[in-house]
């Protein structure tokens, strides 16, 4: 950072106390040596100010700058040439208007190491395979904004188009950059939880389905057979939809919110961790035993598809990262099936 002209002054006036030649000088405010310092110092800071902005303009463009410069795109403004620099026109501009055209909110720059491809075991012709297919050399920038307190992706074609035109103007030459902002990665959970009966509310005609429905190993022919039926039920008669809330407060579900607050909380491009997500449920009121059976996830569907892509099951993944960099809360599917803590009757 370049000095302050008064600290470039104080080290001249220190260096001049050093020379005993000089200590005959003329000792007041408006002696012609003083006024030279104050010259002298002046030249040196706007020497030290050029110095440290060409630094600045000229540093190696790391992953982390990328992002820098996605976070700083402003939707609507025209870019000028000042300092050295390309800078959004923000003349005339409230502090409000400023905040509201920097529509990225949320970014993620990563790219393939040439390392990952590289496999001496490999024939030449495999590893230039690999290395095209992988992008090696590729960065790749994730961008989303925030609708409604949510994440989601920024407006296409529109403003994905501007921001792409933006980047290609300011990236290094030769680098290759591939953006995308997509709608989040759907995902499906389903967890069997063992609560407290005397917090948590279950319609006592409900429990035995959802037991036999968080049953694991194969069920018997009458269990399936009694599961058939009350799903057959199901289609007069369905759940009580207050099962799994709060005894004293029926509008809270202590559980799925804190499914939907967790996910929300995971940082953007962040990976879900099934180990985490359990942790979070177990610290739920109300909650005994939390099992995470099942995980399934795919990506948003695009409005050419012609059908939903098929899920991934990721029930046996420890952790894994969405494409789009986050989960559509909206989309989202939490089958749950409540079963009421009575294990400690059993050494009675």
């Amino acid at each position: 950072m370049a000095r302050t002209i008064a600290e470039i002054q104080n080290e001249i006036l220190i260096e001049k106390g050093k020379q005993p030649s000089l200590n005959n000088l003329t000792d007041s405010k408006a002696a012609i040596w003083r006024l030279w310092i104050n010259i002298m110092a002046t030249a040196i800071w706007v020497h030290e100010k050029i110095v440290e902005k060409n630094a600045l303009i000229s540093r190696p463009h790391t992953l982390n700058w990328y992002r820098e410069q996605a976070l700083n795109f402003h939707y609507g403004m025209s870019q000028i040439w000042k300092e050295g620099a390309y800078r959004f026109d923000t003349a005339g501009l409230t502090d409000a208007e400023i905040e509201n055209s920097k529509i990225i909110k949320h970014c993620a720059v990563s790219e393939v190491d040439l390392e990952t491809v590289l496999d001496p075991n490999k024939k030449p012709e495999e590893i230039f395979s690999d290395y095209f297919h992988n992008k090696v050399g590729v960065v790749f920038i994730k961008v989303a904004t925030v609708k409604e307190d949510k994440i989601s992706r920024i407006d296409v074609p529109n403003e994905l188009y501007a921001f792409k035109e933006y980047i290609a103007k300011i990236k290094d030459a030769g680098n290759q950059i591939f953006i995308t902002s997509d709608q989040g990665d759907i995902l499906k959970l389903n967890l069997n939880v063992y609560i407290d009966p005397l917090t948590i509310y279950i319609d006592p005609k409900d429990i035995e389905y959802y037991q036999l429905k968080s049953l694991s190993r194969e069920l018997k022919q009458e269990e399936q057979k009694k599961l058939a039926d009350y799903e057959l039920a199901h289609i007069n008669d369905p759940l009580n939809p207050k099962n799994g809330s709060l005894l004293f407060d029926t509008e809270k579900f202590p559980v799925l919110e804190t499914v939907k607050e967790h996910l929300k909380n995971i940082e953007f491009n962040g990976a879900f961790v099934k180990t985490y997500l359990v942790d979070a449920i177990q610290k739920a009121e109300g909650v005994k035993i939390p099992v995470l059976t099942k995980i399934q996830t795919s990506v948003a569907k695009n409005p050419s598809d012609a059908q939903n892509p098929l899920p991934t099951d990721a029930t046996n993944i420890e952790y894994f990262i969405p494409k789009a960099g986050y989960f559509d809360l909206d989309t989202l599917e939490v089958e749950i099936n409540y079963i009421p803590y009575t294990f400690y009757r059993d050494n009675q």
